[in-house]
């Protein structure tokens, strides 16, 4: 919760600096006669009209003075930009939507809660993101037990770098056969699975570059154990419009550790979410039954971790 309070802040803090530069932008430009004062402080209030039956939320920017309006639903993270927005809200329950208004008196804020009465029924179809990664239930991927499983290179699904081959298969038996477990549910559960033990790669553990016992994972790396997280889809987002998969708390990974938006950090996790852009999502492959997922993370400039996940 603190964390969550947190992101919060900086959000506000963030669009907060954005307004004042851009009010120190026009009164650089205004004539010396003209009146520069501030003016009065807005007041947020916003409605939110839900279609009946529907999933749909329109929202409504209704502050009586001009401003820019900020949206975030705290609930699952969405944000967006505009007097009007229109979202889709997953699972039945109760959203806490904040709106942020920023005018020429500074900011203001107003959180309001929505209640949407029933499930999507069409989240958990496998032409959608969440659908495809959770199913209607929940959905167990470990990495394709194939040669380029997890590869590192200049851009998204290139191993130019580096790329596992057939015999990595066997060789790091200790990490396919981690199980990522994405659950279709309103709390988003993310739950991974080491069967106690690691592939080292020279960083984990005692360093070594053989299969250890996960218990070997202490300090900062502990978080990299098994454990329960949290994830979100973002529909039409990344690099190929397929969607980004977000896995949320610390330690949350899939494929290599160390990687995360922006670098790579032996250490231990940095943050307190990955984001993976969808590259491929493949059903029934070769009318074999399983489906492919293909993931890629973004380490800096041109280089790209891209990891291959086999749903069982």
């Amino acid at each position: 919760m603190i964390y969550k309070h947190q992101k919060y802040i900086k959000r506000v803090i963030s669009k907060t600096l954005h307004v004042v530069t851009v009010l120190l932008l026009f009164a650089g430009c205004s004539d010396e006669t003209e009146d520069l004062s501030l003016g009065q402080l807005p007041s947020a209030d916003f409605q939110a009209v839900v279609a009946e039956g529907s999933n749909t939320v329109q929202l409504i920017n209704t502050t009586s003075t001009p401003t820019i309006a900020y949206w975030t639903v705290e609930n699952t993270g969405q944000t967006f930009r505009g007097d009007t927005a229109t979202i889709r809200l997953t699972f039945e329950g109760t959203y806490d939507v904040t709106l942020l208004v920023a005018g020429k008196g500074g900011t203001s804020t107003i959180t309001k809660q929505v209640t949407i009465a029933q499930n999507d029924p069409t989240a958990c179809s496998p032409d959608r993101p969440l659908g495809f990664i959770a199913g209607c239930t929940e959905k167990v991927w470990r990495l394709n037990p194939e040669a380029g499983a997890f590869k590192v290179g200049e851009g998204p699904d290139n191993g130019n770098w580096w790329s596992s081959g057939a015999g990595d298969v066997q060789a790091r038996a200790c990490e396919f056969n981690d199980e990522f477990t994405f659950r279709f549910d309103a709390q988003g559960t993310f739950a991974y699975d080491n069967k106690g033990d690691l592939f080292a790669d020279g960083y984990l553990g005692t360093g070594s570059t053989a299969c250890e016992p996960a218990s070997n994972l202490t300090g900062d790396q502990a978080a990299w154990d098994s454990g329960t997280f949290s994830f979100s889809v973002i529909e039409g987002a990344g690099i190929n419009g397929l969607g980004q998969l977000r896995l949320n708390g610390r330690g949350a990974h899939i494929g290599v550790k160390k990687a995360h938006n922006g670098g790579e950090t032996p250490g231990g996790p940095v943050g307190n979410s990955v984001t993976y852009d969808i590259l491929a999502m493949e059903q029934n492959v070769n009318g074999e039954g399983y489906d492919i997922l293909k993931i890629g993370v973004n380490i800096g400039g041109p280089g790209w971790w891209t990891f291959t996940l086999r749903s069982y």
